[in-house]
């Protein structure tokens, strides 16, 4: 599902930094001002994955069409595609030959029509060894500037022996070449059939070169380990019934739709938003007619925090907290960050992170997400998103049926999430930018929890209730 903007009012505030304590304490002390920053790579960044010097480290046969039998195959549900080695290729590589992938069937492809492309690997069974960083990419340019999309990811050519979920796409309206690239973990070993698979355009004609086709294993930066002791925690010790600490949340209200249809009204009450007396804050959506302070009137309540201007989180630091997320029909549930360049930069310039989000209708799935703007167009979002590698778990029960811990890691370089603190969606800086996006995560963020009502007519049952623990916030990688 293609998330979209949260907008709303908020209010800056007197910044306000949390202590160092343990996890043990019930109480965590406040600091009275904010100490001296840590640049967020004091630490170093570890490398889970050292690229081999031999040249087996390339898993592509042959990438370019360099041989005269490179291998290649293709199909389509319209039409046969043509496969054809092409020489004296003038472009970004020094390789001077590339794999022609062309159709001229017009066929509406409807009804799961599919076209695609396989190169073979070398010896895919175990070259991807689980839990390695690998990056694949290719060189396309498409010779009739049609804007028609191609993608790039690991499988056969019935989408299955795929040693991970990984893939990427492009669309071009130039005949020059782009370079289409994506970094991933293995989660699993190919299989004999495994292949780079060439997502070509189900229906019409079209005409890609290809080269330069590879998948290497990858040294990639991803998230030191650092103390077990958060530098930070947003606490929710209280008496029930009260507010959450006013030191450190800030309420959104009124009920103006949030750049999603919401059609509930966010409200400063305790109804909505209230600590449950054992260390947890509880944010309820409930039906309930009120007019909100923009003069609109909805048949739904619920609450909407952030710590802007209270609590900063630095860039290169991991956040985690301990949530039960309400389900069923419209209920929408979140804990985000939005990065503190928001009021100058806008949405989604200044990006936006989604640690968990449950969607209601499907209760078993927790999705995470991230958006960043279109390079030069800072007001359109280009996300990784629901349907990225990792961005859906199926936790195999109930969001509701326990507490889970949510997080994400976040630095210049990559942001990676975590559920029960095992890595679910990895994106890389370098891969985002490759493809025409910007990266705002080498910046601060701020923490959001809400619980949304969606648009339509909710079919479950209110009150419904997202309960959090303690928000910790570790700087300088993660305490695991």
């Amino acid at each position: 599902m293609r998330l979209l903007p949260r907008r709303g009012t908020r209010r800056t505030l007197t910044v306000v930094t949390l202590a160092a304590v343990t996890l043990a304490l019930p109480t965590p002390v406040i600091a009275a001002s904010q100490p001296a920053p840590k640049p967020y790579n004091a630490r170093a960044i570890t490398m889970t994955s050292t690229a081999p010097n031999s040249a087996s480290a390339e898993g592509v046969l042959d990438g370019s069409g360099a041989t005269a039998n490179p291998g290649w195959t293709a199909g389509s549900s319209v039409g046969p595609v043509t496969v054809r080695r092409v020489s004296g290729v003038s472009g970004p590589l020094t390789a001077k030959t590339a794999m022609e992938l062309s159709r001229t069937a017009t066929g509406s492809g409807t009804g799961g029509g599919w076209a695609l492309a396989l190169a073979p690997l070398r010896s895919p069974q175990t070259f991807f060894v689980p839990g390695k960083v690998y990056r694949m990419e290719a060189w396309v340019r498409d010779t009739r500037s049609s804007g028609a999309s191609i993608g790039m990811l690991l499988a056969n050519g019935n989408y299955g022996s795929r040693p991970a979920d990984a893939a990427v796409y492009g669309r071009y309206t130039d005949a020059g070449w782009h370079l289409i690239t994506r970094t991933f973990v293995a989660t699993a070993a190919g299989k004999a059939d495994t292949s780079v698979y060439l997502a070509l355009p189900a229906s019409g004609a079209f005409s890609f070169q290809v080269t330069g086709v590879s998948v290497k294993e990858y040294a990639a930066a991803l998230p030191a380990k650092t103390d077990t002791t958060p530098e930070k925690i947003v606490s929710f010790a209280g008496k029930a019934g009260t507010a959450p600490n006013a030191a450190h949340w800030n309420y959104e209200t009124g009920g103006n739709g949030w750049g999603n249809g919401e059609i509930q009204t966010y409200t400063k009450s305790t109804d909505n938003a209230a600590l449950t007396g054992a260390g947890k804050l509880g944010i309820t959506a409930r039906k309930q007619t009120v007019k909100g302070t923009d003069g609109i009137t909805r048949d739904y309540t619920s609450a909407r925090l952030t710590t802007e201007g209270k609590v900063t989180v630095r860039a290169g630091s991991y956040i985690e907290a301990e949530i039960i997320a309400p389900v069923g029909a419209g209920v929408w549930p979140a804990f985000w960050t939005v990065g503190t360049a928001t009021r100058t930069q806008g949405w989604p310039a200044a990006g936006e992170l989604d640690i968990l989000e449950g969607w209601g209708a499907t209760p078993t799935i927790a999705h995470s997400a991230m958006h960043m703007a279109k390079a030069g167009a800072p007001k359109t979002d280009l996300p990784y998103g629901w349907g990225e590698a990792g961005g859906s778990t199926d936790l195999r029960e109930s969001l509701d049926a326990r507490p889970h811990r949510y997080g994400v890691y976040f630095d210049r370089n990559v942001v990676r999430f975590y559920i029960d603190r095992k890595p679910t969606m990895t994106v890389w800086a370098a891969d985002a930018i490759s493809s025409g996006r910007t990266w705002p995560f080498g910046g601060d963020q701020f923490l959001v929890l809400n619980v949304a009502v969606s648009s339509g007519t909710p079919t479950t049952p209110m009150p419904r209730t997202m309960t959090v623990g303690d928000i910790s916030i570790h700087e300088g990688g993660t305490p695991f």
